[in-house]
């Protein structure tokens, strides 16, 4: 095909002219869409606007997901406002991407019709085709995939944006395990002490509750960027006397818009955690009675082993016994961890009066240490002077910042897109654990710990019911055992159906996921905007955004502390069709045509049968859309009642599944690549952070003109750093390592760190000069991943680079 010339977005000139009579219908020019002065089709200039306003819920991926009042003029969208029916007027949000969708959903990027691959794979030559023909061959390629490699020979990924609860299943196809990484670094370290988080660190109270602390601590997130629609929270906390410190290698909006801003050494965070702990230890500043009745501390360690000692008796629980001889399981016993009772004698903690913290000896002829023995003897290596030197924080002000902690209550908030994607992200958690152990700062009204992005994330939820696929059809998802990254060392993979662009936004060393597409067999990506991984698909399939639907109500969904409703706003635009809609299609040549809802409206009942609020969908509908959580005047708080969803019920410290790995309780590491050492920043200084970014959510927004006026991708650098070279704001400069380059704009910026360089994450290809940001990331997994709670983190940020002038 090297004859074909392209159209943007990919579509060769023979596949253009071959779909334009059907896309024609629509206005819609070569260009792309119709212009905002013709509107989608002709009217008559004399007759009277039909306008309506429609209700429905933006984005959930940044945590805020705020409920829009959506205007609709003539069949087009023409404005976009805060939904005024929410409960009070601090919900009544949105941000600039919201206000940009009015532009974005007719963007350029659209993906009008259904497009088959006519070029190499990866060349971006596309030609037009019907659904008909586009599904009819998938299926018939899966179906013969799958019988000669077998059902998981099928690969399905899906991002948080998109609604396919049932792809994967009615493919009978593997999916990807722990996220493939992403935002799991600080909780594979956290998590396992509460059992709350999911691995992700969601373990945090509602940041409304920041009022009642007297110190916020922000290390490792830029909550002012990542929670724009809900950055109120952290002032109304200023204003209620709070002291906000943010705690960032560079000066972020979090940063200055804090009381206090502390520079840190790039990937040292749980450095400071360490010496921190130490200082709070050795100067008895902990809390004793939350250390010894509702943690691990108390708990005693067999030191030939490493293991915790636990009693021979088990306790019984009838009713979780009965459940499972009634579902034909064994149950088996809880046999609970013995602590040193103030008689001196080992208990089953769950009997003793007052567990012992301080342990060290021979009892009944067993060399035993208590956790809390075992951590202040670790923690002599991790003096107050260490963490200075790698911190780069003055001692006395890890030590001042320490005793603000400890008094309490303080809240400790880490995030996602800092220190949580660098290789020692899980010894971050893990060591902040132990620093919310020791003080107590957990449990209470301003006390708490985790990501508290958003409003979503954090508040109050709704339960809900779903629909279930008929147990007549015995279908049921292939294994979701390994990340992307370990798919692609294997030939396990034959078929790929992604919704959305997991494939170049989850994975680090892109080049190396390319070579691996050129091994499959099928790619299909199915997808509202033509994005990266786009390029490299046999066929390439059009989705409705948010806005668009074929039935008045798409989906009910929690959301801001309020139950939000997806109503229609606009028809499917271009050939564009609805994630239910897709599902069916697939179903139906698959012969399950009666295992998913046959309409929007079945599905929507199905999941309002199980809402746990006393709410209908009629009275939804009637309230614009929302309804708010039981209980939302309040801020929502964890663990009041100091009971942890641990195997003991008690905040878990010591890890024994590490013990092999010398993490049972966090010891410091250097990351992978970014270390002030490392030989190899002769050659690559600057380490190249993936931060986030107020103008995207990852990948998505990039395609938004009314965005791209006032940012397109620019690494920006100390002007310390470019100097020696020349190089200038402005100037095109070339990004290399050994795993890739790009080449990108360039900014002098004193806010970011010398030795640094910041670019915010999903500058791809067609937004950059050249080249993909993620041609340049490390994808190294640390030793120990596969025995973290999510598995190996994908270290985006453990990445040094070269710079040049192009």
């Amino acid at each position: 095909m090297s004859g074909e010339k392209t159209v943007n977005p990919g579509i060769t000139r023979r596949g253009f002219m071959k779909g334009a009579a059907a896309l024609g219908a629509l206005g819609i020019t070569a260009g792309g869409i119709a212009t905002a002065t013709s509107g989608l089709a002709p009217t008559n200039a004399q007759a009277e606007s039909e306008e309506h306003v429609a209700y429905t819920y933006h984005q959930s991926h940044c945590g805020n997901m705020c409920a829009l009042a959506c205007t609709v003029r003539d069949g087009r969208l023409v404005c976009i406002e805060p939904n005024s029916a929410m409960a009070e007027r601090r919900y009544k949000t949105m941000c600039l991407k919201g206000v940009s969708e009015v532009q974005h959903i007719y963007s350029d990027k659209r993906i009008q019709t259904p497009l088959k691959r006519v070029g190499e794979r990866g060349a971006g030559e596309f030609e037009a085709v019907s659904w008909e023909e586009a599904l009819d061959d998938i299926v018939a390629q899966i179906k013969d995939i799958q019988q000669s490699f077998g059902k998981d020979s099928v690969l399905v990924t899906t991002c948080a944006e998109c609604d396919v609860p049932f792809l994967a299943t009615i493919l009978e196809a593997r999916t990807c395990a722990n996220n493939n990484g992403i935002d799991i670094g600080t909780g594979n370290g956290l998590d396992p002490a509460t059992g709350m988080g999911w691995g992700f660190a969601m373990s945090a109270q509602e940041p409304r509750d920041w009022v009642n602390s007297r110190l916020v601590l922000n290390v490792g997130n830029n909550f002012c960027e990542s929670s724009l629609a809900n950055a109120r929270v952290m002032f109304d906390a200023k204003d209620a006397g709070a002291h906000v410190v943010t705690v960032d290698p560079h000066f972020s909006t979090t940063a200055c818009k804090s009381d206090e801003w502390i520079p840190i050494e790039v990937g040292t965070d749980a450095a400071l955690f360490l010496g921190m702990t130490t200082h709070i230890l050795d100067n008895n500043l902990g809390d004793q009675e939350f250390m010894a009745k509702h943690t691990s501390l108390p708990f005693l360690i067999d030191t030939k082993t490493g293991m915790l000692v636990r009693s021979e008796e088990g306790i019984v629980d009838e009713a979780a016994k009965a459940e499972a001889e009634a579902a034909g399981t064994e149950y088996m016993p809880f046999y609970p961890f013995l602590v040193i009772d103030e008689d001196g004698q080992k208990k089953p903690y769950t009997e003793a009066a007052n567990p012992q913290l301080t342990v060290e000896g021979a009892f009944d002829g067993q060399q035993l240490v208590s956790v809390y023995s075992k951590l202040c003897e670790s923690q002599k290596a991790y003096p107050t002077s260490w963490a200075a030197e790698v911190t780069g924080i003055s001692q006395e002000r890890i030590e001042a910042l320490a005793e603000e902690y400890a008094a309490g209550p303080s809240s400790l908030c880490v995030g996602w897109g800092g220190s949580d994607k660098l290789s020692n992200a899980d010894i971050t958690g893990h060591a902040a654990a132990v620093l919310v152990a020791v003080t107590g700062n957990i449990g209470k009204p301003g006390a708490g710990v985790g990501v508290y992005v958003g409003a979503q994330y954090a508040g109050y939820a709704a339960g809900f019911g779903e629909w279930a696929i008929p147990e007549k059809y015995g279908l049921m998802p292939g294994p979701a055992d390994l990340q992307m990254r370990e798919l692609r060392q294997t030939d396990i993979v034959h078929a790929i159906v992604a919704v959305g662009d997991l494939l170049a936004q989850k994975v680090g060393n892109m080049k190396l996921t390319e070579e691996w597409t050129k091994t499959i067999d099928l790619i299909v990506t199915a997808d509202v905007y033509f994005t990266e991984g786009a390029k490299w698909a046999d066929y390439v399939l059009p989705l409705t955004s948010r806005f668009e639907y074929d039935a008045e109500v798409g989906n009910v969904k929690n959301g801001y502390n309020h139950i939000c409703l997806q109503e229609k706003v606009l028809d499917p635009l271009f050939e564009a069709k609805t994630d239910l809609w897709f599902q069916r299609e697939l179903a139906k040549r698959l012969g399950y045509e009666d295992a998913l809802p046959e309409t929007a409206d079945e599905r929507v009942a199905a999941i309002m049968a199980g809402c746990t609020e006393n709410v209908t969908l009629e009275q939804l509908k009637e309230n614009q859309g929302v309804w708010p959580i039981t209980g939302i005047e309040n801020p929502r708080l964890v663990a009041t009642d100091y009971a942890f969803y641990t195997e003991s019920g008690n905040m878990e410290v010591y890890y024994q599944n590490l013990v092999d790995f010398n993490q049972a309780l966090p010891q410091w590491e250097e990351n992978i690549e970014a270390y002030p050492g490392n030989p190899e920043r002769e050659k690559y200084p600057l380490q190249l952070t993936n931060t986030r970014t107020r103008f995207r959510i990852h990948n998505q927004f990039n395609d938004s003109a009314w965005l791209a006026q006032y940012y397109t991708p620019t690494v920006h650098v100390n002007p310390v750093d470019l100097e020696a070279q020349g190089i200038k704001t402005g100037d095109t400069v070339c990004l290399f390592n050994d795993r890739g380059e790009i080449k990108v704009a360039v900014a002098a910026n004193e806010a970011i760190r010398p030795g640094s360089a910041r670019l915010y994450e999903a500058a791809t290809a067609d937004y950059t000069v050249a080249g993909n940001m993620q041609d340049l990331t490390n994808d190294t997994p640390i030793e120990r991943g596969a025995a973290l709670m999510m598995g190996p983190v994908a270290p985006f940020s453990d990445t040094i680079v070269g710079i040049e002038k192009a």
